[in-house]
């Protein structure tokens, strides 16, 4: 029970983080399961969207408590992001997750150079609209079922310039409700058979990370909003929302790294071994590093 309990801090950390910002905390998350404690890919998926339930969950009162959200603006949004969400989920077993990753890192990294470099030159200033951007909604949903993150980074900047968003902090508030929801949709998705069954091989490991994860973003997830509504303005933000980017997008290349690496040790097995290992999807992260793998 005592084995994990570094997670409380980290969780108060990651949840106050991600609760200012938008982003959806398995961004933090899935390199703490996957690179720190070693879990299978897919599992560390899911479990980065499990740890996002309670913070989000927890900010999502906070933020409905406050009334900074804009309740229009979420059901337009999760009409369209929760359907690619679990599309997405259904496909992530079909498609090469080391790709995936490592494209998405890419791409969170120029987008977080963009936006600070705009910001900076004051190009959103005279921005304003009412407009969904369904492109932004359904790539951050199918983002969010396929690699568990995707759908704040998306629809944030979009959110940031809409007029009912009056603060920064109603633009962080809503997002992190749709990210909730979205999250929600994602998790189901992947309950597929052959999940399920890992899910209950690694039910003892779970547990003890969620006993400390758990209380750690739901603490996090009342001091995130606090840090928000401070902000004194939407430039503030987008700066801010910039360097998480940035921090995001290298924790995703190195977790990109680290699947190539899985990969080149799968390779290193007997070829009856490793046709196996591809047969079933996945390796239990936290066998292979304790060499249980037979």
């Amino acid at each position: 029970m005592l084995h994990y309990w570094f997670l409380l801090p980290v969780g108060i950390l990651i949840a106050t983080l991600v609760m200012s910002s938008g982003v959806s905390g398995a961004t933090l998350w899935v390199p703490v399961y996957f690179l720190w404690l070693h879990f299978d890919i897919s599992l560390a998926f899911w479990l980065g969207l499990l740890t996002v339930l309670f913070g989000k969950g927890s900010g999502v009162y906070r933020n409905w408590r406050d009334g900074s959200y804009v309740g229009p603006l979420i059901i337009r949004y999760l009409a369209v992001m929760v359907p690619a969400a679990i599309l997405g989920a259904l496909l992530e077993p079909y498609l090469p997750e080391r790709i995936l990753v490592i494209g998405f890192g890419i791409f969170v990294l120029i987008n977080g150079f963009v936006i600070g470099w705009r910001t900076l030159r004051n190009r959103y200033a005279s921005i304003s609209h009412e407009k969904i951007s369904w492109i932004a909604a359904i790539i951050g949903g199918l983002l969010t079922g396929l690699i568990s993150i995707g759908g704040g980074i998306m629809t944030l900047p979009s959110i940031l310039t809409y007029r009912s968003a009056l603060r920064p902090g109603y633009a962080v508030g809503t997002v992190t409700i749709i990210i909730f929801f979205t999250s929600v949709a994602a998790e189901l998705g992947r309950m597929q058979p052959l999940f399920i069954h890992q899910l209950a091989t690694e039910l003892p490991a779970i547990g003890a990370v969620m006993l400390w994860a758990a209380p750690g973003v739901i603490i996090g997830g009342q001091l995130g909003p606090r840090l928000a509504q401070i902000m004194p303005s939407p430039r503030h933000a987008r700066l801010y929302f910039s360097a998480v980017l940035l921090l995001v997008g290298i924790l995703t290349l190195a977790r990109g790294g680290s699947i190539k690496s899985v990969e080149a040790r799968i390779g290193l097995l007997s070829p009856a071994t490793s046709a196996h290992v591809k047969s079933v999807t996945y390796i239990s992260g936290s066998d292979f590093h304790r060499g249980r793998l037979q």
